[in-house]
């Protein structure tokens, strides 16, 4: 089923937002280090790069020496994707949002950063991902982000699965293959034609009606 992509947001520092703005830096971090980031679950995510996982929730433990099992655990296993880099937007889409007016922004996002770049010509950024990453030669997707509960076995998963804990995070990524685990910056131009500057709080009062505005 194909979505409407109404904006991209991309929230973080000023500096890192007005270099996106002013000269379509893009910075596309490593599967790896979204796997190792420690800040609260926010980028870091340690199934980052699952291709399926296994979850049994109430697996015991009991050691030979003694004679009761331990209470049930949590045991996380799995097959990972070991090489890859991500890039991330917050989209307003129609997937997830069959009605604008039940659009709400929610403040867990103001954690990315104080100021956002609102990217009101979404097809625009994405061709001018693809034009440079063609460029340069990387073999690369880009989605929407479907979010999953994390039940006892999970198969077929890609780079655009992630667990129901990120929903709230509304996700369009591009996942570009790379057998080198190193970051890959990008320059796209700058966006000033079809992107905007806010702080990211201004995103709280962010409505949706017949048109997107802020």
């Amino acid at each position: 089923m194909k979505h409407t992509i109404l904006l991209f947001i991309k929230i973080g520092d000023l500096r890192w937002i007005q270099d996106l703005y002013e000269n379509g830096t893009v910075y596309m971090n490593t599967l790896d280090y979204f796997k190792k980031i420690n800040d609260n679950s926010l980028r870091g995510d340690p199934n980052e790069g699952a291709i399926n996982l296994s979850n049994p929730k109430n697996a015991t433990i009991r050691f030979s020496f003694m004679d009761q099992d331990i209470k049930p655990v949590s045991i996380r296993y799995g097959s990972f994707l070991k090489t890859g880099n991500l890039y991330c937007l917050y989209c307003v889409s129609s997937y997830g949002l069959p009605n604008p007016n039940d659009f709400k922004f929610d403040e867990r996002n103001l954690e990315f950063g104080s100021h956002c770049l609102v990217i009101k010509q979404p097809g625009v950024f994405i061709e001018k991902m693809e034009n440079e990453l063609n460029r340069l030669g990387y073999n690369f997707n880009h989605n929407l982000v479907r979010y999953y509960q994390e039940q006892v076995q999970l198969k077929d998963l890609t780079p655009f699965n992630k667990p129901n804990a990120f929903e709230y995070q509304k996700e369009f990524r591009f996942f570009v293959e790379n057998e080198v685990d190193k970051p890959i910056k990008l320059q796209i131009g700058n966006m000033k034609s079809y992107a905007e500057i806010y702080e990211a709080k201004d995103l709280v009062s962010l409505e949706l009606k017949s048109k997107s505005s802020l």
